[in-house]
């Protein structure tokens, strides 16, 4: 008996062991191969609901109008505090093949090396780093967005943030907005010399991520 109870011991110590490898300081670094999480006690797990989520992103063309895109392929995993939501914790990972512009022969080209270069870079990640509560009830999202082998920090604004039911599953929901510079990224294809927007596309990417997910 005691055998067995120092050998189930040790399991759950090599259990929590491994789920501390996932998040290395007090908000967490996310583990791509692993996605495992420590989940504190205040805290819920949702998954992403791809069918009801969106991601959607802007780019001026010829200096003249808004282009919009989207990506039909992303999963995250997002651990909500309950107790105070600023603690919540999210990673995203998009897969770059899946850009629809509705238009097969343009959605080839941005698949290719000229922009996501999706065979050499499958997948977009985002990893929060820190959530801040604003006085207008919105939230500032702070993470490390990681395409094309580089990553740089990123802010983005969480609007509509609440919980509630779904088909008799709990659910969460929230939108994000941000912006990023695709230069950041070293996306240069059709950039104007001086890296602003009036070159055959512009250098401000806006993206609108409106997330659904359900409780794990």
């Amino acid at each position: 008996m005691n055998r067995i109870l120092t050998t189930a011991l040790g399991l759950t110590s090599l259990a929590s062991v491994g789920l501390l490898a996932g998040w290395s300081n007090g908000l967490g670094s996310y583990n791509q191969r692993e996605t495992v999480f420590e989940t504190r006690a205040a805290e819920r797990l949702y998954e992403v609901d791809n069918v009801h989520s969106s991601l959607i992103f802007s780019i001026r063309h010829a200096g003249m109008a808004n282009f919009y895109g989207r990506f039909n392929d992303f999963t995250g995993e997002i651990h909500f505090d309950q107790t105070d939501p600023a603690k919540s914790r999210m990673a995203f990972t998009v897969q770059t093949d899946s850009v629809d512009t509705a238009n097969k022969s343009r959605d080839g080209h941005l698949r290719d090396a000229d922009f996501f270069n999706s065979r050499q870079y499958p997948t977009i990640s985002f990893e929060s780093t820190g959530m801040r509560a604003n006085a207008d009830g919105s939230y500032e999202l702070t993470g490390n967005l990681t395409m094309m082998g580089e990553t740089n920090p990123v802010t983005a604004t969480v609007t509509g943030l609440k919980t509630g039911k779904v088909r008799d599953n709990d659910a969460l929901g929230f939108e994000a907005r941000f912006s990023i510079k695709r230069s950041d990224f070293g996306m240069n294809k059709y950039l104007a010399p001086d890296q602003g927007e009036d070159g055959g596309l512009g250098n401000t990417v806006n993206l609108i991520v409106a997330v659904e997910a359900v409780a794990k």
